[in-house]
């Protein structure tokens, strides 16, 4: 299994705790994991790592948000985050508003 794979898994578990059930149906997984095919890897696993680690209590669609907004920062420097002066941190800025009115647009 790769590392986006482990990744994924672990994202829909956070994810199925967003649900009385705390399950999702294999139907939405495979429809949102669709959506997510216009994005690079890199966008996807950061995004993911983001939600995971920051947005726990969060549903799926705001990763969405998150994945656009990390893709236009690619778009405008290169690659996704920013170094620090070590290179060895990523540092990301959100613009909350945007992602608020996205997820809630949804």
């Amino acid at each position: 299994m790769s590392g986006l794979d482990e990744l994924k898994e672990k994202y829909w578990r956070t994810i199925s705790q967003t649900r009385k059930s705390g399950r999702i149906a294999g139907s939405v997984k495979e429809r949102i994991e669709n959506e997510w095919k216009q994005f690079g890897e890199d966008v996807i696993a950061e995004a993911l790592r983001i939600h995971i680690d920051r947005y726990r209590t969060y549903k799926e669609r705001y990763t969405i948000g998150i994945m656009r907004n990390l893709q236009k920062q690619k778009n405008a420097t290169g690659h996704v985050g920013n170094s620090n002066q070590f290179g060895s941190m990523m540092k990301q800025n959100y613009d909350m508003e945007s992602l608020e009115r996205e997820l809630l647009a949804n």
